[in-house]
């Protein structure tokens, strides 16, 4: 778009430019997107900031553009360019049918973290009412989940970051849900002698020597905090949590765990002992060992 056409806006005030070309703009400055990663992020801005679905936006590609919807494009554009992730950009995220807030306090809750939460959900069924403890909780994502699903059930989630505590509980009221959040580092383990039927974690699993290979909107902007071990530790939070279940799982409770998939015999290793009667390592939807189930003695 030439800065013309840009001044020829701003000075107007008036509604000048159709969506469909707001959408040609969009694709040709984001050329360091693949197309069909543009075409998702047109239709998740045009959600957020218009109130458009994806199956309205045909509908409407002659509709004119506002200057506040050009100026929040133009913004978001410059964002985007920079590799910030659309979810810290718009404010939030979904998961598992549900929004949640997010900021970089706290990981963009993933995929494959949906497939732990419906792990648990295959052994426990609506009506029933565990007592459930997530490790780590971040958004409180999992947390929040499990408690919308299991409304019969107790949940209680810690976090080591203040700042990740605060944004769960606002992800809590937004979803009508009732947990109990607390101040907890996994691996200065201090927690009253209360004993869970579930214990839940997605814990930092990638190794410093993996960063290479993850995208730069992850790196840059994501803490790295909930992300990285050393790479001479790679399951340190996996020792801490096998600690924390001989301690605060109950007898015959289930633990459930997402894992580093380069790690998966080992961390699966790690939890055949005498305190448990059975691991069960899974793969996620991807074909990779992602998930570990325990069930305790």
């Amino acid at each position: 778009m030439s800065e013309f056409l840009i001044r020829k806006i701003k000075r107007e005030k008036t509604i000048t430019m159709k969506l469909k070309a707001l959408k040609t703009h969009f694709n040709n400055e984001l050329q360091v997107y693949p197309l069909a990663e543009r075409q998702v992020l047109f239709q998740m801005i045009c959600e957020a900031h218009m109130g458009l679905k994806p199956h309205d936006l045909v509908l409407n590609y002659e509709t004119a553009v506002s200057i506040s919807t050009f100026n929040f494009f133009k913004s978001t554009l410059n964002r985007l360019k920079n590799h910030e992730p659309i979810q810290y950009i718009l404010g939030k995220a979904h998961f598992f049918g549900m929004e949640f807030l997010v900021n970089p306090s706290v990981l963009i809750p993933r995929p494959e973290t949906q497939e732990l939460v419906a792990l648990v959900l295959e052994d426990f069924p609506a009506d029933s009412a565990p007592i459930i403890l997530d490790l780590g909780t971040g958004s409180g994502c999992i947390a929040i989940a499990l408690a919308k699903a299991l409304p019969k059930a107790r949940v209680f989630a810690v976090d080591k970051s203040p700042d990740a505590l605060e944004v769960a509980q606002i992800n809590a009221k937004r979803n009508a849900v009732d947990i109990t959040l607390m101040e907890a580092d996994l691996l200065n383990w201090e927690f009253p002698d209360q004993y869970f039927d579930i214990i839940v974690s997605n814990p930092p699993y990638v190794c410093k020597k993996e960063q290479s290979l993850m995208a730069k909107n992850i790196l840059a902007y994501e803490p790295h905090l909930a992300l990285f071990v050393a790479d001479d530790s790679p399951l340190v939070f996996y020792s801490a949590i096998k600690n924390i279940l001989i301690k605060n799982l109950q007898p015959k409770g289930f633990c459930y765990l997402e894992i580093n998939a380069a790690f998966g015999m080992e961390t699966q290793k790690l939890f055949k002992s005498s305190e448990f009667q059975n691991t069960k390592l899974l793969k996620d939807t991807f074909g990779k060992d992602r998930l570990l189930k325990i069930h305790k003695k």
